[in-house]
């Protein structure tokens, strides 16, 4: 009965840990795709431009969005397998095809719960860039919509 306890506990615990590091790792998928760059070309205009510090100082990363000791292999798996995956003809993508994960997860000995634990992690990572996709495509068909209203408002074809 004991064993059973401590291991209901255990798998209580590798939940709580894997949605903790889904999160951050989430937030840190985020940030990388959405704003670093930006931080990153403010720090050189700060160099450049001492009136730019200010904004500078401003520029980060949220304070959830690292990755958190441990999950370094899940961060570079994802960066790695990213491309893993089937584009639509319409320009929809799918998630990384499971056959790499598995081919990378054998290649690196994740087998087992560690298994289980890499594809959620992963998954939660890939999962974020898809919706960062669909937010720029929807970004990007507002903005061709609005487009073509001041066009037809201003009586240009």
């Amino acid at each position: 009965m004991l064993s059973l306890s401590r291991r209901h506990q255990g798998r209580k615990i590798r939940r709580r840990v894997r949605r903790d590091r889904r999160k951050k790792l989430r937030a840190a998928l985020r940030y990388e795709l959405e704003q670093k760059g930006k931080d990153e070309w403010i720090a050189e205009l700060a160099e450049e431009d001492p009136d730019a510090g200010e904004y500078a100082e401003q520029a980060g990363p949220p304070k959830d969005a690292f990755v958190p000791p441990g999950a370094e292999v899940y961060w570079r798996a994802w960066h790695t397998l990213q491309f893993d995956r089937q584009y639509g003809a319409m320009g929809g993508e799918s998630p990384i095809i499971f056959l790499s994960l598995d081919a990378y997860a054998r290649r690196y000995g994740i087998a087992d719960v560690e298994f289980e634990q890499f594809l959620a992690l992963v998954g939660a990572m890939d999962d974020e860039y898809l919706e960062h996709v669909s937010r720029v495509a929807q970004a990007e068909k507002e903005r061709a919509a609005e487009e073509a209203r001041i066009k037809a408002r201003e009586g240009i074809t």
